[in-house]
């Protein structure tokens, strides 16, 4: 990995108006801080500070801000990007830097138009309730006036750095500053793609990676190698892509710049489902995908040399100390792979990024996507989609939502990814590892916790198939019980049926149902191996010690269903234990022979199973 040259500065070089306003940021590879922004330039780039190779090349133009106010603009942002900082404020990201100076431009153009054309020190209160007025008006999202005032406000928290006029109030002293009712931050807001969208548009981009990616390929090639041909040579014939192009899903096209359109256009919607499945597939960040390199995936293989696991390694910046990121893998599945592997014949030969515009050869554009990029492209799949499907009359097209397309965006499918894992079994502690995150809350954090609605919405999917698992105990299985707590199992689950009066395991009053398991729980959780009939006094899953007046709740991580007293079966948990049982003896007897520990602990867990059933068969508990 290239690793970016660092200016150790603590201030800006030079003096005066010559200072250098990036000394002391890093910088990427192949720029040198003399060819770098001064303060008394017109317009700072910011480029040579961005270390994200997706990120746009963006500056900072004071051509644009009110006179009077350039210089307290000027000081603060040297200040925000290299410059002597107030106490205990950080130092911000180069992004950061650049949605503040669109804030600040903002606020100053509106001061500009104030009567008597006030400085910054001739404000008060009234004047930042009369903006806070005016950006209600101006931006309907309240996350957007969020991020308005509190970049306003850092002429306040940087006064002690500015020249003479500086704001000698704080924007916090006006009631309508600030007072925010988005939820904490700890949640994660991102819209989730709805499934009956996410379905269809997985099997479309598996489709369009296994079976098309083939001809889309190799009308591609063909028409590079036209494209790269001497013009004073005769050239490959673009006649040769044509029924590749067909067979991908266009019309025969016509001979020059329609198989331009057709190549690149359907090239483009292959590297859209490939970021789909990656995104998707992955949980990786759009800035993690956007730095994959050739040869970045590898597989491994077992004892048969067949694979079993795929690891892909990129570069990871959220919450990372290096600026530059960090190395870091994931763990995938075939399909990603497969995808990974269409990115890298996607692009030409000597190409450092997998995600970049598809321009022929001789016409590559330097540098990733950027994010707006990336979110144009894969809502084109779903145009693409279709519109393929309305020509060809099929009818599994992607559906819309409330009457339009749905709006993808990159951070959608982490966010799907993270519902989906956080809705099985020991998913929010597969979430934490899959994304990298350090702690469990975080995770939780990310896929939504009781104010975002997503644990609430997990929880009362959750109770609605317990529920409707117990009417199917009570009314199919109730004389089938064995093991420890058959007995207890049978009184409960008679008490609840009696309450319930439901007549059957069909449920058609979900409402009701869900009034009744909040009111009289029997506190039986069905099972793939055994039934939970829950007494805290008897578990062995250390249940959490409860908030006064709630009761205990078993904890299906540390469930031991081969040794704890609370165990009821049905013969759907013994043939479920019979059958780990069966995979783990074809396991011990498979080759290569296992490592000794690993041999002896699933050997240990095939006896225990095992003597477990034959004393269930016997009646003995």
């Amino acid at each position: 990995m290239a690793t970016p040259l660092t200016n150790p500065a603590p201030e800006p070089a030079g003096s005066g108006g010559s200072r250098f306003v990036l000394a002391g940021r890093p910088l990427a590879p192949g720029h040198r801080l003399e060819d770098t922004a001064r303060y008394d330039d017109d317009s700072w780039l910011l480029a040579p500070a961005l270390l994200q190779r997706q990120q746009a090349r963006t500056r900072l133009n004071f051509t644009g801000v009110p006179d009077t106010f350039v210089p307290a603009l000027k000081d603060l942002f040297a200040a925000m990007l290299s410059g002597r900082l107030p106490p205990n404020e950080p130092r911000p990201k180069m992004m950061s830097i650049r949605r503040h100076f669109t804030e600040q431009l903002r606020f100053t153009r509106w001061v500009a138009t104030r009567p008597g054309s006030p400085r910054l020190a001739d404000l008060t209160v009234d004047d930042f309730a009369a903006y806070a007025l005016h950006l209600h008006t101006l931006l309907p999202s309240e996350a957007s006036r969020e991020v308005a005032q509190s970049s306003v406000r850092l002429l306040y928290r940087y006064r002690t750095v500015l020249p003479a006029d500086r704001l000698t109030v704080d924007p916090l002293d006006c009631e309508d500053w600030g007072n925010s009712t988005r939820r904490a931050r700890a949640e994660n807001t991102t819209h989730r793609i709805p499934e009956h969208v996410m379905g269809p548009l997985l099997a479309w981009c598996l489709r369009i990676v296994d079976d098309l990616a083939p001809d889309i390929l190799t009308a591609l090639d063909a028409y590079r190698a036209h494209e790269k041909a001497d013009r004073f040579k005769p050239r490959p014939r673009l006649r040769a892509a044509w029924p590749h192009l067909t067979a991908a899903g266009n019309e025969p096209p016509q001979v020059g710049a329609q198989a331009l359109f057709d190549a690149i256009g359907l090239a483009r919607v292959l590297q859209g489902a490939c970021y789909i499945l990656i995104a998707y597939l992955s949980g990786m960040r759009d800035s993690e995908i956007k730095h994959l390199r050739p040869g970045s995936t590898r597989t491994l293989l077992d004892g048969s040399d067949r694979p079993y696991r795929w690891i892909i390694t990129s570069l990871a910046f959220k919450g990372e100390n290096d600026p530059a990121g960090t190395v870091a893998t994931w763990i995938i599945g075939a399909p990603a792979a497969r995808a990974v592997a269409v990115l890298e014949h996607l692009q030409p030969p000597g190409v450092e990024l997998l995600l970049r515009s598809l321009y022929p050869a001789r016409r590559l554009k330097p540098g990733a996507m950027t994010l707006r990029s990336s979110n144009e492209l894969i809502n084109h799949v779903i145009t693409w989609i279709n519109a393929y499907c309305h020509h060809h009359g099929l009818a599994d097209t992607i559906p819309d939502v409330n009457g339009k397309p749905w709006n993808l965006t990159a951070r959608q499918f982490r966010r799907t990814l993270a519902w989906y894992i956080a809705r099985r079994p020991g998913g929010v502690i597969a979430g934490a590892i899959q994304y990298r995150h350090l702690g469990i809350q975080m995770f939780e954090g990310y896929a939504g916790t009781s104010d975002s609605g997503f644990r609430a919405e997990v929880e009362a999917e959750q109770s609605m198939q317990r529920g409707e698992h117990l009417l199917a105990l009570t009314t199919d299985h109730q004389h089938d019980l064995s093991g420890p707590a058959a007995h207890e199992a049978a009184t409960r689950l008679a008490e609840f049926h009696h309450r319930t009066g439901f007549t059957g395991s069909v449920v058609t009053d979900t409402h009701r149902l869900r009034r009744v398991l909040a009111r009289h729980d029997p506190e039986v959780y069905p099972g793939t191996y055994a039934i939970c009939v829950f007494n805290p006094d008897k578990a062995l899953c250390r249940p959490r010690i409860p908030p006064t007046g709630s009761r205990s709740v078993p904890v299906p991580l540390d469930c031991k269903p081969l040794e704890c007293k609370n165990v009821a079966l049905i013969a759907d948990n013994t043939r479920a234990l019979s059958a780990e049982a069966e995979r783990l003896d074809t396991r011990l007897r498979g080759r290569p022979v296992l490592p000794p520990l690993l041999h002896a602990d699933l050997k240990r867990r095939r006896d225990a199973i095992g003597a477990f059933l034959a004393q269930m068969a016997g009646g003995s508990e």
